[in-house]
């Protein structure tokens, strides 16, 4: 093999890039590792699979860009970035770049300068250790160790890269090192750094204590995390291992949709059996154990893939995630039964403004679950550092705010829908808005508007924030209805025919039909009437009637009765009032208007 180019020329370069163009578009997701040399007061992180996973992927996406982009690349193996012993460095990168060559195919000139870094006497076998270790406690930069410049101002002789060199207290809680493992570069009489004795005697106990813990590469690691992580995938695992595992993968789909369906047909049996609680629990058990069986199934089937040493811990971080999904689900579907339990017997007992407040606090635990996972998905198996990330979220937050105001009032609006309970959903009301009045019922009242539904038919979005200083009247809660009726009788009758038209409309206030229909019978309201008024063409009669929405105490949202009921009723009143009036020889009058023509006089002759 030609030792004269570091590009790379192994066993799977055709599908290697096709399979690279699919993952070059997923974008890489951005997780919190610690940096090596980065300060103490870092975060202390575990890389776990799925962030080795990610970081393999944007690996990939790097030497696809660097397979595709025109220019001339570097040639390291006669060009190196790093080839000398000048400082820690210089020392460090000089061996993680000439083991790279070693990967690549360049087996002799990178084992001879990565020796150089070793003491004297040390073996190939000693130079891998060194690298292995040097990747699981990296990302290395070159930045972050000590140069020429930095060993001259400070005079030091001896570097500890691990463990006080840098931040590296997340690989105690990742691993469990032995306690006097040490990296360690020293500077001998010739000025050269290289790796202590007690380094390389201790390095293969601490590559053993590190084996679990995934390589990290740099930016610059033109593609190398990428093949350390798919190729025992691809070269591996054979015809017969994906067959496999993508024969048992749909085994475990197919016997996942029939454990839901088989739940959901005992559930539908359950609500023809009127046990709407035990329907309800089906339901929700039905996806949530689909997802378990099916998670048990794609368990085995991914033991027939050769995933590698860094990604062996998605054999364990996959099926975690499908069963937190699955139990999320699981408390889901519990707080819909609950709540769905409650509302039923706060339906027989309490108010409807409990009913509202127990679907209101279901949203709520649906949305805070959800959060949750999400959370703990986002920082046990990505690596995201959920605290810097609510902190950003905080201060996106604060600038919506400002830029959203009307939002953040409409929020406090529907507080103050909850707090002050001026309806509930189902009731009816009256809205004066700006665009005039709206009368309808309450559809559903979120966080940031209301739903009611006019007389029309009309969905009308109402925001909350006009609830805060706007009248609104509650049809709804209303226990009975105060009706005027106003009566024109004509000029000319007289006083006993004004006490005759008031006898007559008295009667059919009290007609026992309309007492019956109005539910007013022993009820404190009595009907009214009165010679209310002189007016241009007739003589005003005004009567008062009640009409009640049910038995004492209760209100419309409580009966069956309400505007067309009362609409009925208002009908049945007038028709009496006609008949009295009719039996009693009575009329009504209407407006008139009389023309005197006057002859003008002449005048004497």
């Amino acid at each position: 093999m030609r030792e004269g180019s570091c590009r790379t020329h192994n066993a799977f370069p055709s599908l290697l890039f096709v399979f690279l163009a699919c993952l070059a578009l997923l974008p890489a997701v951005s997780h919190a590792q610690t940096p090596a040399g980065g300060g103490n007061d870092a975060p202390a992180e575990k890389p776990g699979a799925f962030s080795a996973l990610m970081d393999a992927i944007d690996s990939g996406s790097r030497m696809l860009i660097d397979q595709i982009q025109p220019g001339k690349e570097r040639d390291l193996v006669d060009n190196p970035r790093f080839n000398s012993q000048e400082s820690p460095r210089h020392s460090l990168m000089t061996i993680v770049e000439a083991m790279a060559l070693v990967a690549r195919g360049h087996e002799t000139v990178g084992y001879e300068r990565a020796l150089r870094s070793l003491p004297e006497g040390a073996s190939r076998e000693d130079a891998r250790n060194i690298h292995e270790i040097l990747l699981r406690l990296g990302p290395l930069s070159a930045v972050q160790l000590p140069g020429p410049r930095q060993v001259e101002e400070s005079g030091d002789r001896r570097f500890e890269f691990f463990p006080r060199g840098a931040d590296h207290a997340w690989v105690w809680e990742a691993a469990d090192p032995p306690a006097d493992a040490v990296i360690a570069l020293a500077t001998g009489a010739d000025g050269r750094w290289t790796m202590t004795e007690r380094t390389i005697e201790g390095a293969p106990d601490l590559l053993e204590s590190l084996a679990a813990l995934p390589p990290r590469y740099d930016q610059s690691d033109s593609g190398q995390l990428f093949l350390e992580v798919f190729a025992p995938l691809i070269q591996e695992t054979g015809i017969i291992g994906w067959i496999a595992f993508i024969a048992v993968t749909l085994g475990a789909i197919a016997a996942g949709i029939l454990f839901s369906k088989a739940l959901h047909w005992a559930a539908r049996r359950a609500e023809n059996l009127d046990q709407r609680f035990m329907a309800s629990t089906l339901r929700g058990l039905g996806v949530s154990g689909g997802l378990v069986v099916f998670t048990a199934i794609f368990t085995v089937a991914i033991g027939f893939l050769e995933l590698g040493s860094v990604l062996r811990g998605l054999r364990y971080e996959i099926p975690r995630v499908f069963m937190i999904i699955a139990s999320a689900m699981f408390i889901i579907s519990l707080i819909d039964v609950v709540s769905a339990f409650v509302r039923e017997r706060v339906g027989e007992d309490g108010s409807h403004y409990d009913r509202m407040v127990v679907t209101m606090i279901r949203r709520i635990l649906r949305i805070f679950i959800i959060a949750l996972v999400l959370m703990f998905l986002f920082q046990n198996l990505l690596g995201v550092n959920i605290g810097a990330l609510l902190v950003g979220f905080g201060f996106v937050a604060l600038a919506l705010s400002l830029a959203a105001q009307d939002t953040v009032k409409n929020v406090f609006g529907a507080v103050s829908v909850f707090i002050n309970r001026p309806f509930v959903i189902g009731d009816w009301i009256v809205f004066k808005g700006e665009a005039g009045e709206h009368i309808g019922v309450i559809k559903d009242i979120q966080l940031q508007a209301t739903k009611l539904l006019d007389l029309n038919g009309n969905l009308i979005t109402l925001p909350n924030m006009l609830f805060i200083d706007r009248e609104v009247q509650n049809l709804s809660a209303r226990g009975h209805i105060r009706r005027e009726v106003n009566i024109a009788v004509p000029y000319g009758g007289t006083a006993e025919d004004i006490d005759n038209a008031m006898e007559a409309m008295r009667e059919a206030f009290n007609d026992p039909d309309v007492i019956e229909d109005a539910m007013a019978k022993d009820r404190d309201g009595e009907p009214h009437v009165s010679f209310s008024d002189f007016k241009e063409s007739w003589l005003a009669l005004r009567g008062y009637h009640y009409y009640y929405m049910g038995e004492e105490a209760e209100t419309q949202r409580e009966t069956d009765r309400g505007w067309f009921s009362y609409l009925d009723h208002c009908s049945l009143v007038n028709r009496k009032i006609v008949e009295k009036f009719q039996e009693r020889g009575l009329e009504f009058a209407f407006p008139t208007q009389t023309v005197v023509l006057e002859k003008d006089d002449p005048g004497p002759a």
